[in-house]
């Protein structure tokens, strides 16, 4: 599963156009260098050291998740009025939000992602459907979400359409004929924003959900801790399997160099950060504000054997807010990891925590830049005890950071 860290330039025929990857082309070891460069001007007014970044384990198709869009296809000279645009399917071109590149291959896809693009096309053309128009609301199909599990092989395949009549019988024949899936269903969404979201779910072939093996490095010579987890098709799960594991052994070093009694987990997502670390403390609290995320990690604890992390389904800002009027702090011998969104954290969440102050945290950030917005505000209780990244994104701009902060 290890691939050499070497980019024999661009290998997609896509690059320049679809805004997945915008450094392919740029040999593997300058895109680290270029990242780490990065973070150095993002962080420089207030860490004066090198922030190391650890490569990925892999470097191609190493996306579990992939969600393209139909569109209408894109041309060149804007047609006349009243023309009706080809249905295409694929991910937005770079620097443009409208009109999807039609997509043929994706080399940070799962395996086998271009045979499933391709037979999808063929049916979408057989059928007839068209794709959605967010701005009139007419149309029917949105989104192809894509998810496989690494280490099991474990593949999922959920359509998202608006209101109307499917030809589920022809959608599941396509699917197994080029991609053979443990998990093929049918979400109907009926919001206006282009998103895989679902109102409705149902099941068209196979199981709910699909399984994923975690295998989080420990120090030394110990084997690595393994962790059983149930994706469903919009839980959250780092986007990179084999770099989530570094990642996690990151945070699982530094929770048992702080030997904590308490962690808090605040954005907990299914709980793969909790489990990571549950046997290292005596209790894990896990706050999301996502019920099937919550109800995954439940589920998860049951599988694994897992008794001493609780779910609380919440925003963290509310969470905060009732751990301020109850007890007025954390505990002493508490620590806090942070995971946000690429949004970074609600204001009114970052005062609570600012407020409650506990001793140390650990924040990891897959937006560098939101975390630098915030780290003024985080300097006036904590100092910097370190800060290193792991590349989850390799191709792309984007990298994990991980910083250390300890209460002034």
């Amino acid at each position: 599963m290890h691939e050499s860290h070497t980019s024999p330039g661009a290998r997609c025929p896509h690059f320049g156009t679809c805004g997945g990857c915008q450094s392919q082309d740029v040999a593997y070891p300058e895109q680290l260098a270029r990242k780490a460069s990065a973070l150095a001007g993002l962080f420089g007014f207030c860490w004066a050291h090198p922030i190391p970044v650890g490569a990925s384990p892999v470097l191609w198709h190493y996306r579990n998740k992939v969600d393209p869009a139909f569109g209408g296809k894109h041309y060149d000279e804007p047609p006349p009025k009243g023309f009706q645009r080809e249905t295409v399917l694929g991910f937005n071109p770079r620097g443009r939000w409208f009109g999807p590149v039609e997509i043929r291959e994706c080399h940070i896809g799962p395996e086998g992602l271009a045979g499933l693009l391709a037979g999808v096309q063929a049916w979408q053309r057989a059928t007839g459907y068209r794709h959605f128009d967010t701005r009139s609301g007419s149309g029917f199909l949105r989104i192809l979400l894509v998810r496989d599990a690494k280490r099991t092989g474990q593949r999922m395949v959920v359509l998202v359409t608006a209101d109307g009549a499917l030809d589920a019988p022809g959608f599941v024949e396509c699917v197994q004929a080029v991609f053979p899936s443990d998990s093929i269903q049918h979400a109907v969404f009926r919001g206006r924003a282009q998103i895989a979201a679902d109102d409705e779910l149902r099941v068209l072939h196979g199981t709910p959900e699909i399984t994923e093996e975690l295998q989080v490095p420990d120090d030394g010579a110990a084997p690595p801790r393994k962790l059983s987890l149930r994706i469903s098709p919009f839980s959250f799960l780092q986007t990179n399997t084999l770099a989530a594991e570094k990642l996690y052994g990151v945070i699982r070093r530094w929770t048992k160099q702080a030997a904590p009694a308490t962690l808090y987990d605040l954005y907990g997502g299914m709980g793969s950060i909790a489990f990571a670390c549950a046997d290292l403390v005596g209790e894990v609290h896990s706050v999301e504000n996502v019920p099937e995320a919550s109800e995954d990690g439940r589920h998860n604890a049951r599988a694994n054997g897992i008794g001493n992390v609780v779910f609380h389904t919440a925003k963290v800002e509310d969470y905060l807010r009732g751990l301020v009027s109850e007890q007025g702090a954390f505990p002493e011998d508490a620590a806090v990891v942070l995971d946000p969104p690429r949004a970074g954290m609600h204001p009114k969440a970052l005062r609570r925590l600012l407020e409650l102050a506990p001793r140390r945290v650990l924040y990891v950030s897959c937006k560098p830049a939101m975390l630098a917005r915030e780290m003024p505000a985080l300097l006036e209780t904590y100092r910097i005890a370190g800060m290193s990244a792991v590349d989850m994104f390799p191709h792309t701009p984007h990298v994990e950071l991980v910083v250390q902060f300890e209460r002034r």
